[in-house]
């Protein structure tokens, strides 16, 4: 398992490397289409993006310490730097994957617009799209049941987490402040009471991911990591 647990982290790094590299360079939608593309905040006032970059670090990182760090660092900060990394993907890379990922596809096929304008096709290319809104997750599940994490304390947990959304909620908000355009199109659909309704369930739904990440992790592995190996082994 801890051979096709790197493999994960070799070719998710490799995917989201190139994949952000795209995102960032040729992306490019013109102001006549999308004036929002060029406001303020650049590409960072979209929540995908920035997962991106989030996920990118993450399989990056975790390749470092797979083939780098345990053979230049001493065991205890080699076990350091594995924690630093669960913890990671704990509290940002899974619950973020999940959150967009299940978000996002309802509403693409209720109704596309609602999360992407159809001109978007002409510079978003699909293969594109599918990294960001579902390979992230498909990864993300990956990462979960090929190696064994010892979940933070769960008010640790979700106050990290919750923390980063606020601040993404408040982030986006201060964009329609600077800019007067909301970042995604079903914002500017809505009316303030039923924006505020958005805005609290999105926020509310947000624990619910990480809490589906602790419980799957602890479900799937629920005996200790030795004997998980050994029963895999047997099978």
């Amino acid at each position: 398992m801890d051979a096709i647990n790197k493999g994960v982290h070799l070719s998710g790094a490799l995917l989201f490397t190139y994949s952000l590299h795209y995102y960032y360079t040729y992306v490019n939608i013109p102001a006549h289409l999308n004036p929002l593309d060029e406001a303020f905040g650049g590409k960072f006032k979209y929540l995908t993006f920035c997962n991106m970059v989030i996920q990118t670090v993450f399989y990056l990182y975790a390749v470092f310490v797979d083939h780098i760090a345990v053979r230049i660092c001493s065991a205890v900060t080699s076990e350091s730097l594995k924690r630093s990394k669960h913890n990671f993907f704990t509290m940002f890379a899974f619950p973020l994957s999940m959150f967009i990922a299940v978000s996002f596809w309802p509403m693409w096929f209720a109704d596309k617009s609602l999360v992407m304008p159809m001109h978007y096709d002409l510079y978003f290319p699909s293969w594109l799209n599918h990294v960001t809104h579902a390979h992230i997750f498909i990864f993300a599940i990956l990462e979960m049941i090929t190696t064994y994490r010892e979940y933070p304390s769960r008010i640790t947990g979700l106050t990290v987490f919750i923390t980063f959304k606020l601040c993404y909620l408040i982030w986006i908000n201060f964009v329609f402040y600077k800019s007067g355009m909301w970042v995604y199109p079903i914002l500017a659909k809505l009316n303030l009471p039923l924006r505020v309704v958005f805005f609290t369930g999105t926020f509310l739904y947000a624990p619910f991911t990480y809490l589906v990440g602790e419980y799957f992790n602890n479900t799937y592995w629920g005996v200790r990591p030795s004997n998980k190996s050994n029963t895999l082994k047997k099978e």
